[in-house]
């Protein structure tokens, strides 16, 4: 067992693509909590185990709040804006609150249509086209974009530069930090100007419902309605996008998987749980949480004022929560995974992003197949700069 006072170098060091480092494993079965040193910020505490990682995003006595305003560890330089992941109860939830009122299952269930009619138009260019194929480059990013976009209205000359702006919300050292800044303003002051123009007269989108649910809400400002529209902008482009590409480079990476989709498009929505579940999207873990107070966490005592860092992908592979976690099995039935977060923090656009690879991996395997990498799986190039390493280009034929 590790000693408590000493400090492991973290994130742990891995070549290629995202993979699950051994030492998780490991650590989940002997140490649990280790104290981390991050390449900035305070040294933390790291947790592996299921039950901790859950207690960490739930537990009131952790909190986001003092992160925000500390010297939160990180693997990089400055940490992305975080705006209402950087609250705690009851600021978070009353935020939380407008945010919710669009995302409902009622609205997703009415989008699922306008994903499928994207996807659709989508697959049709890439068979005009035929292979090879880039599943990132020319179906995933104009996927995310385009129902993002249209679900909030944002007319089609616009949505390029919209992309380019989004990247700002989630950048680290993929471009500089003035520029970063400068971004995030402009996608800012777009989202003022979407607002303004419907302010008077609303309209049945995102924008709309926004809008109805700051009428109904006086404890909600202006100014934190339009911040939410961008935040939910760029993150419903950005996050789907990345999940996109690591689900169907897993499904690609899993022939025998694949090919058991191909034949049973029924288990579509059990498959798209479990990439989600296997996926390597977020290797470091990240957005710690301070303790409040004196807390009994995986064995260890952690103290008022110390962070900790949850680390889903450790969770998500938990031996006593996942039988046999390493093998990629779309037909797991008990599947509570973690990629989405839990607690007060949970994605509140979990409903949609599931929607858009349901139906966007469910049509593509439908229509192509046969659909395999035009390239060695090792060649598949990956891309940092960003909170988690995604996939920048992902070749395939059929």
């Amino acid at each position: 067992m590790a000693s408590t006072d000493e400090s492991h170098n973290y994130p742990l060091e891995t070549a290629g693509g995202p993979s699950i480092h051994e030492q998780y494993r490991r650590l989940r079965q002997d140490d649990a909590m280790i104290r981390v040193r991050m390449p900035f910020g305070d040294d933390a505490w790291l947790a592996t185990r299921y039950a901790d990682v859950r207690c960490v995003h739930s537990d009131p006595r952790f909190s986001r709040a003092v992160a925000s305003r500390s010297d939160q560890p990180r693997a990089f330089p400055v940490m992305p804006e975080e705006n209402i992941l950087g609250l705690d109860p009851p600021e978070h939830s009353r935020l939380r609150r407008l945010v919710s009122r669009v995302f409902t299952t009622r609205r997703v269930r009415v989008m699922r249509p306008l994903i499928q009619r994207v996807t659709d138009d989508l697959l049709d260019r890439m068979a005009a086209q035929g292979p090879p194929w880039d599943l990132v480059g020319d179906f995933g990013v104009p996927l995310t974009i385009g129902v993002i976009a249209d679900l909030f209205g944002v007319p089609e000359a616009d949505r390029p530069q919209f992309a380019e702006w989004s990247k700002a919300m989630t950048a680290t050292t993929s471009m500089p930090p003035e520029l970063a800044r400068q971004h995030v303003q402009q996608l800012q002051e777009y989202v003022a100007e979407l607002f303004a123009q419907r302010w008077s007269a609303p309209t049945d989108d995102l924008v709309g419902a926004l809008i109805e649910g700051y009428q109904a809400d006086s404890g909600v400002d202006q100014h934190e309605v339009v911040t939410l529209a961008r935040l939910m902008l760029a993150t419903g482009h950005g996050s789907v996008n990345y999940q996109f590409g690591h689900c169907a480079y897993l499904l690609l990476s899993h022939p025998d998987q694949l090919a058991r989709l191909a034949a049973e498009p029924g288990l579509i929505n059990l498959a798209v749980e479990e990439l989600l579940r296997f996926a390597k999207t977020d290797e470091a873990a990240v957005f710690a949480r301070y303790a409040t107070r004196d807390v009994r966490l995986g064995g260890v005592l952690v103290r008022a004022g110390e962070p900790v860092l949850p680390s889903r992908i450790s969770a998500n592979h938990d031996e006593t929560v996942f039988t046999d976690p390493e093998r990629l099995d779309l037909t797991r039935a008990r599947n509570p995974h973690l990629a989405f977060g839990y607690g007060p923090h949970h994605c509140p656009g979990a409903h949609l992003a599931r929607a858009e690879l349901q139906i966007s991996l469910g049509s593509l395997v439908s229509r192509f197949p046969t659909l395999r990498l035009a390239v060695d799986p090792r060649a598949v190039p990956w891309e940092s700069g960003g909170l988690a390493r995604e996939i920048s280009s992902l070749p395939v034929t059929w």
